[in-house]
């Protein structure tokens, strides 16, 4: 899908009635129902639909460039419904089935020209379809259950793996978001034409002046809107690729907290979003690194009373709702158990939960997936450690730990 357009110039000033308008045309087009880049409120919104009637339809497929060709992606398709038709019963089978069929149709209307994967959640009765563009390619399944099943899709979430990409210039702006290494252009930004101003009606010794000015002007309003972006989408950093002055001006308006994010590539203004992926990759994996490196001295250097550093003890604060930011070790898996009545997660089976002191617990086959939704549910942040030295020195205490909000 094209790129949202605005113009700003002399005569198309960034108003507040701009602003909201640029706000409100950025979360209408997240809403939309093609294959989308999923962004965090998308996330949370699915962690909360739960239904108690009819169940939810939840597929992961890859697209992979094999998968593409020939629609092979049909035979994959083709048995997983297979394999799921067969086990379901005869009361489930008719709407189960028609929710596939549903995503079949969508799946042959078209395939996500984004990332390598997709994922669908369905329950017709209920009114709920998302469909959604994977940036990498997650095990094929299908899940039937009274929620979305997520957990696959939060092994590659964190908030690092989301940055907004500016590329500047004075005659015209891009606004780009990366995740995972698939890239979307989410605004293209008409500026003003200077040449076109700078007639003999300005004297000479103005002209260099005059053109600085609606630069900085431009620039202002670039900043405000990269701003508004990134805090929609929830960007851990902003790229940013522009000539000199440009650049200075750009900077200079924006916050100190998203100056502290930023980083700087080449590329140029017409290039695909493709092209200013690969442009932008070695400084993503830079970044990616150094705020690994910051967030464990975080906790390692944190009070005692803000930061949780055993397993358990990270999933009591989670129970608790006391998380601010999960941290964990990207390649730590293991088995726990949920309490059915509470919630609650323990990394060993208790005789009865010791919160709700019911005895009604379940086996989880994945530890940190389950906490991952739980952190998801209470709007806590999650950073996934994966440089192998940053790894040993989270594991040194825990593979999961958390920065508590109190």
């Amino acid at each position: 899908m094209k790129a949202l357009s605005l113009a700003i110039d002399a005569y198309h000033a960034l108003t507040p009635e701009v602003r909201e308008r640029i706000v409100q045309t950025v979360r209408t087009r997240l809403q939309e129902p093609p294959y989308r880049l999923l962004s965090p409120e998308h996330l949370r919104t699915l962690a909360t639909l739960e239904t108690a009637g009819p169940p939810v339809v939840s597929l992961y497929l890859q697209l992979t460039p094999e998968r593409r060709v020939g629609r092979a992606w049909q035979s994959a398709f083709s048995a997983l419904t297979h394999r799921v038709s067969q086990a379901m019963d005869e009361a489930a089978r008719t709407s189960i089935n028609a929710d596939l069929q549903d995503v079949q149709r969508a799946l042959e209307r078209q395939l996500p020209e984004l990332g390598r994967g997709a994922a669908f959640y369905a329950c017709r009765e209920r009114g709920i379809w998302r469909q959604i563009a994977l940036p990498i390619p997650l095990p094929d399944r299908i899940q039937i259950g009274s929620r979305p099943y997520l957990r696959p899709l939060l092994r590659s979430w964190g908030r690092s793996d989301r940055m907004l990409l500016a590329v500047l210039s004075r005659e015209q702006s891009r606004f780009l978001v990366s995740h995972l290494g698939a890239v979307e252009e989410i605004y293209r930004v008409k500026g003003q034409r200077i040449r076109g101003l700078l007639t003999d009606r300005v004297p000479r010794d103005r002209r260099s002046a005059l053109a600085n000015q609606l630069m900085r002007d431009e620039a202002k309003a670039l900043a405000s809107m990269a701003e508004i972006i990134g805090r929609e989408f929830e960007t851990s950093h902003i790229l940013l690729c522009a000539p000199p002055d440009m650049s200075a001006a750009f900077r200079d308006h924006l916050s100190k907290n998203v100056q502290s994010r930023l980083g700087m590539f080449e590329a140029s203004v017409h290039a695909s979003p493709a092209e200013i992926g690969a442009a932008v990759a070695t400084v993503q994996e830079q970044l990616k690194a150094r705020e690994e490196r910051q967030l464990v001295d975080r906790l390692r250097e944190a009070s005692p009373v803000a930061v949780s550093t055993g397993v358990q003890e990270t999933l009591d604060c989670l129970s608790e709702g006391r998380v601010l930011t999960l941290v964990a070790d990207d390649t730590y898996a293991a088995r726990g158990w949920h309490c059915r009545q509470c919630g609650s997660l323990f990394e060993v089976t208790p005789s009865k939960c010791p919160v709700c002191r019911e005895a009604d617990l379940e086996p989880v086959d994945d530890l940190l997936e389950a906490a991952l939704q739980q952190a998801l549910e209470c709007r806590a942040q999650i950073a996934f450690v994966r440089d192998p030295a940053c790894r040993s020195a989270l594991t040194q205490k825990a593979p999961l730990q958390a920065l508590l909000r109190y």
